[in-house]
């Protein structure tokens, strides 16, 4: 029985040892991607690579789950004072008060809300210099006389300098009706 395991300790140091130089995968991750044209010329840029996780993780925090909890009022802790948002209902409204006033109106007509996270990135503009972070999500309102909507919510939020959203352009699909 000694043998024996003295004879696996062995094997399993010689596999340790091993100092055979291994080739990099040859996969299309590790390869940089062939430029390509495109149709049209973007206007912003074509520049992106992926951007800090902690501006994910905030947006997330504060547009999704505070909204779900009914807790708008931590937006002062993430957005700028001169916050610009371009809502999906084609309004736009300037500054945090004001964006804060917005959503608690809005959300005190939902009973419950029950937000799904799709995917969500921080992506940097190499050549604007710039952090943004893009989510895509489901919601599930259901307003206070019962009646549930569900919408697909795609937000693109712009982080600033000081660490603080200060643009956000939103997007859902039309409400059904019924």
């Amino acid at each position: 029985m000694r043998k024996t395991i003295l004879i696996i300790a062995i094997a399993g140091i010689f596999a340790a040892c091993n100092n055979e130089k291994k080739e990099p995968a040859t996969t299309t991750e590790t390869q940089p991607k062939p430029a390509v044209a495109l149709p049209y010329n973007p206007t912003y840029s074509t520049s992106f690579e992926m951007g800090n996780p902690a501006y994910t993780a905030m947006v997330v925090q504060g547009s999704w789950k505070d909204w779900e909890e009914n807790k708008l009022d931590n937006m002062k802790n993430w957005v700028a004072d001169t916050v610009k948002a371009f809502l999906s209902d084609n309004s736009a409204v300037m500054g945090r008060d004001s964006l804060m006033a917005r959503w608690k109106r809005g959300r005190a007509g939902y009973s419950s809300v029950i937000d799904t996270l799709n995917a969500a990135m921080a992506v940097y503009s190499t050549d604007k210099k710039e952090d943004w972070v893009l989510i895509w999500a489901t919601e599930i309102n259901t307003n206070t006389a019962g009646k549930a909507d569900t919408a697909q919510v795609m937000e693109t939020w712009r982080i600033n300098k000081d660490g603080k959203a200060d643009m956000l352009f939103q997007h859902d699909r039309a409400r059904r009706k019924q």
